[in-house]
């Protein structure tokens, strides 16, 4: 299976990150993330990304380095991870971190919640 990145009906772009990565499918995914993103500026709509990694498998260093170089340059409002807990949170919340954007960013390991929290808005 390959990796799955759409827009869905409440309009928050998904990425469905399925297996293991590497640069070539981390920049793949990256530049289909941000044609959705431009299109959800020039539509005058939020940018909110919902990034499921229940089906992700291994990440080499140097495709993580290219998750967080990414995540540093793209122009989205907020952005929901999903994922398994214990060391996919904890090595989740350094690349945050890593990021500079961890205020936006939040870490769930339910895909409902992630969403309610990305269409609740910010106060």
């Amino acid at each position: 299976m390959q990796n799955k990145v759409y827009l869905d009906s409440a309009g928050i772009i998904n990425i469905d990150v399925i297996g293991d990565q590497t640069v070539e499918s981390v920049e793949q995914m990256g530049k289909h993330i941000e044609g959705l993103i431009t299109e959800q500026r020039r539509l005058g709509k939020p940018s909110l990304v919902l990034d499921n990694l229940l089906q992700m498998g291994n990440v080499g260093a140097e495709a993580r380095q290219m998750v967080v170089d990414l995540a540093k340059r793209m122009d989205y409002d907020r952005a929901a991870m999903v994922g398994k807990g214990g060391l996919m949170k904890f090595g989740t919340n350094l690349m945050l971190r890593a990021t500079g954007r961890s205020y936006r960013t939040k870490y769930f390991e339910d895909i409902a919640e992630a969403k309610h929290w990305l269409l609740t808005p910010t106060k």
